[in-house]
């Protein structure tokens, strides 16, 4: 009797099998491409923006290097844009220069790691506690105005040159001055698309980056 099926009950089995191994090649690369997916988030920390801090989190498995952190203020029919390495602000990178420690606004973030950008030496009327006046190269911004954050950076797995951004809208109240993000999520710019516009206007040193749209 089983001798009769034997053929058809093998070519099931061969089936069977073959789609057992095209499911776990499809988690494989799944589960790998989400390794190498570069994921980074722009948040804040803490309250006031006195004393509140930007913080850039890096959750891909890979490193990524920033190059550069941009902030573009919407406020109304004007729109400014302006470069995190042209401001007032302590560096928020650090490392080692012939003995000594030296601060910048290029470095690496290790998986899992984030740094943080104190917002108080960057935006007016943030002014941080610690600084004892205003600085002239600080950003004025009014209440009502939207702060869009522009990061762009390398990811270690494949050494693309992406960007992530992330809008927020600046208002005062009796409790304090704050920062209210307009998007629950970062934004990506990891598509095609995306990145060759964004190495285009980058060669090109225009202050249109596709993250300002």
């Amino acid at each position: 009797m089983i001798k009769n099926y034997y053929e058809l009950v093998m070519a099931f089995v061969e089936v069977g099998t073959f789609l057992i191994w095209v499911v776990f090649a499809q988690l494989f690369f799944l589960t790998f491409k989400r390794q190498r997916r570069a994921r980074f988030i722009i948040h804040t920390e803490g309250y006031d923006c006195s004393s509140m801090k930007l913080a850039f989190t890096n959750m891909a498995a890979e490193p990524v290097y920033v190059r550069n952190v941009f902030f573009s203020i919407d406020c109304g029919e004007n729109k400014k844009v302006y470069n995190l390495d042209d401001l007032h602000g302590e560096g928020v990178f650090k490392k080692e220069v012939d003995g000594s420690d030296k601060w910048e606004y290029q470095g690496t973030i290790l998986p899992g790691n984030c740094v943080k950008l104190e917002v108080g030496g960057i935006f007016y009327p943030c002014l941080s506690k610690k600084e004892k006046e205003t600085q002239q190269d600080v950003i004025q911004i009014e209440p009502g105005d939207i702060v869009n954050i522009f990061v762009v950076f390398f990811h270690g797995a494949d050494k693309r040159l992406l960007g992530a951004s992330r809008h927020f809208k600046f208002f005062k109240s009796s409790a304090g001055d704050f920062f209210n993000p307009l998007s629950w999520n970062t934004t990506s710019w990891s598509t095609v698309h995306e990145r060759k516009k964004l190495m285009r206007t980058l060669k090109q040193e225009r202050e249109d980056y596709p993250g300002f749209s």
